[in-house]
């Protein structure tokens, strides 16, 4: 049976992480070639030996993309390793400490800003003109639920987010007439080593989360898998400009 991302080439920002490496094993089995781009060599590596069957190229790529020059290197180097691109996915996100505006240290609301949005901006400027070559494509970016509502001491984390979801509804008006689609993905917790480093364990994640999330249970990155491979596919080509809320219910509430 041909998958549903058969011949498709794709660029996933962040692929080393819990959510990144899920959507590149997930699309990678739906036949798609994946260029992995992280900042951690290692973490790329890892998500690349476990992918299956199912995909043509993957490699993995260590390269920061918070800059103009390192973006630009990174889009071509993909583009030329798979022979062009037709989806872009940008997931990766800065450790941001908690902190109220008051107290958030300059350096750390300007690393949320590098991390979570300059850099996704960087990716969609260099990625748009392999994708309009290509006859047009899809553009992913991982928000997140808490670009919508707030909790205390995440300023930072909520205005770029939040930024993001407009980011991407602008991109997704200025492409359309180029066939390319561009949607925001937000999920809320999701069981990864990110969310572990804050909380430090498994039970106290699930502790102070789990009442958050009316179904009953934290996200796993391959909930947020299937939701990025929809929007993907083809049985998304109506969808542009989209926030794709995958909270379990918490913005419902």
């Amino acid at each position: 049976m041909t998958g549903r991302l058969e011949g498709k080439r794709a660029l996933i920002v962040g692929g080393g992480g819990g959510i990144g490496g899920a959507i590149a094993r997930r699309f990678h089995s739906e036949g798609a070639s994946v260029g992995i781009v992280d900042v951690d060599q290692e973490a790329a590596e890892r998500t690349i030996a476990s992918l299956g069957d199912g995909g043509g190229v993957a490699f993995p790529l260590a390269i920061d993309i918070g800059s103009p020059e390192a973006a630009r290197d990174a889009v071509d180097t993909v583009v030329e390793n798979l022979g062009g691109l037709d989806i872009t996915v940008h997931s990766a996100a800065s450790r941001d400490p908690t902190a109220t505006v008051e107290d958030m240290e300059f350096e750390h609301w300007n690393e949320a800003l590098r991390v979570n949005l300059t850099s996704m901006f960087l990716l969609c400027k260099y990625a748009i003109p392999h994708l309009r070559a290509a006859g047009g494509g899809v553009i992913i970016n991982i928000a997140s639920q808490l670009g919508s509502v707030v909790t205390p001491g995440r300023a930072g984390y909520h205005a770029t987010k939040g930024a993001v979801i407009q980011l991407t509804k602008a991109i997704a008006i200025e492409t359309a007439k180029d066939n390319i689609r561009a949607v925001t993905v937000s999920p809320g917790a999701v069981e990864t080593n990110r969310l572990l480093a804050r909380f430090n364990t498994t039970d106290k994640i699930r502790e102070l989360m789990v009442p958050h999330h009316p179904i009953g249970r934290l996200a796993q990155p391959e909930d947020i898998a299937g939701a990025a491979l929809f929007v993907a596919s083809d049985d998304a080509a109506f969808m542009t400009g989209a926030d794709l809320i995958i909270d379990g219910g918490y913005t419902a509430v």
